[in-house]
């Protein structure tokens, strides 16, 4: 038995992504957080905009970035002197960052890609909207001026 694919994992992934990239930023802010926080939060911006654009395999390799970004911020948040709020600001940062990475991996295969909604192919029967089957026909590579006149095309008949 397989287990159910969550229902918008996408969205989960990319806010967790973007509270990782707040949290690092701000920890180089804050008292007691690492000063490299700042590079490491334009990467998690960057691993959400690569987790929205790319799929397949391409999407398992920026969750494996994201994951060693992760394990980096903690290494360096747990390696900071001092105890104030921007190191746990930047560990929380660091959790997000593995989390959100690991959902990434995890579910690559299904999350839903940029455009894939005009990749997918329109049933045989067509979808019942003349205009999207249209539409659908030329994106195939159907010329509609060739095969009759209009009102064949749409299925009218007189009669």
């Amino acid at each position: 038995m397989t287990e159910p694919t969550p229902r918008r994992p996408l969205w989960m992934v990319v806010v967790l992504l973007l509270g990782a990239a707040a949290a690092l930023w701000g920890a180089t802010r804050l008292d007691g957080g690492p000063g490299s926080g700042t590079g490491l939060a334009l990467l998690a911006l960057a691993g959400a905009g690569g987790v929205v654009a790319v799929g397949g395999w391409a999407r398992r390799v920026v969750g494996v970035v994201v994951v060693l970004a992760g394990l980096l911020a903690g290494w360096q948040a747990l390696g900071s002197p001092g105890a104030g709020i921007g190191r746990w600001t930047a560990l929380l940062g660091a959790v997000l960052l593995v989390l959100a990475g690991a959902l990434v991996v995890r579910w690559a295969g299904e999350l839903p890609t940029l455009g894939a909604r005009y990749r997918a192919v329109a049933p045989a029967g067509g979808s019942g909207d003349p205009d999207k089957d249209l539409w659908d026909g030329l994106s195939q590579g159907r010329d509609p001026t060739v095969g009759g006149s209009e009102d064949e095309r749409r299925g009218v008949t007189d009669g």
